[in-house]
């Protein structure tokens, strides 16, 4: 995935964010994806102005301070959960 691309939501996605987990329904597609704690701050980032970079490193702080992982394997996951959410038609 580019990480110069700007994504934005799919205007058809309905979303929700509870207790750190979103939920993300497509319904044309009848597809559900409910996300963890990591995934939703992925998912919050993606708002239309910031590049898939730049939505990698403002979700990097969070994730290192939470989590024991890495910094290039943080960067890795984000940018396969974004490809994943790019994949399902959830991101353009």
């Amino acid at each position: 995935m580019d990480q110069g691309a700007v994504l934005k939501k799919n205007p058809n996605a309905a979303y929700r964010v509870y207790d750190g987990q979103a939920t993300v329904v497509m319904p044309d597609r009848s597809e559900v994806k409910v996300v963890n704690e990591v995934g939703s701050l992925i998912w919050e980032k993606i708002d239309g102005l910031r590049t898939v970079g730049q939505v990698v490193e403002s979700a990097l702080e969070p994730i290192l301070k939470d989590f024991e992982v890495a910094p290039d394997e943080a960067r890795r996951d984000a940018l396969a959960f974004i490809g994943d959410l790019y994949d399902h038609g959830m991101v353009d």
